[in-house]
């Protein structure tokens, strides 16, 4: 028997090649927050900039060159200027804007819960979505973002979660 491919599972479930396919990621970090540097922190240990930059820019990853709203949102605004093409690293240098641009973008949203004057956690997450039918053609046997998670909604309009 041969296994499904990502594209089939969710095709079986009911859903089109319009159907809204959204990933989302999340992690979170202990903290000190009472000076002020607990989402700084949260970026540095959990690498959320570089996670969100490689989803976006990989040209192996679903979202790259196909209607990239955070890409896109960094060139109209000049924040992708400065890098050099054939540089060859522009994972990196993407990664880099997101965290010196993160509080002007709502790319990633952050909480903090205190636990007392000082310490507390702080949680990143970002999501990402495309229609179904971006994912038939190069990303056909394999969920083009593994480490995150996959939401669907079926035939019924039930919301399906793929594994992470």
């Amino acid at each position: 028997m041969t296994e499904q491919s990502f594209y089939d599972k969710i095709k079986a479930l009911g859903a089109t090649d319009e159907t809204t396919v959204k990933f989302s990621w999340e992690e979170g970090c202990d903290v000190f927050h009472y000076n002020e540097t607990h989402v700084e922190t949260a970026l540095g240990e959990t690498g959320a900039a570089y996670v969100l930059a490689e989803a976006i820019t990989d040209q192996f990853s679903a979202f790259y060159g196909k209607g990239n709203s955070v890409l896109d949102e960094m060139r109209e605004d000049g924040l992708l200027d400065e890098y050099e093409r054939g540089d060859e690293a522009f994972t990196d240098f993407v990664a880099e804007v997101i965290g010196e641009s993160f509080y002007d973008y709502d790319w990633i949203e952050q909480s903090t819960q205190r636990f007392d004057h000082k310490r507390g956690w702080t949680d990143l997450s970002m999501e990402l979505s495309a229609p179904l039918g971006h994912f038939k053609e190069e990303f056909y046997n394999s969920n083009p973002l593994p480490s995150w998670t996959c939401q669907v909604r079926d035939g019924n309009g039930n919301l399906v979660t793929l594994g992470a």
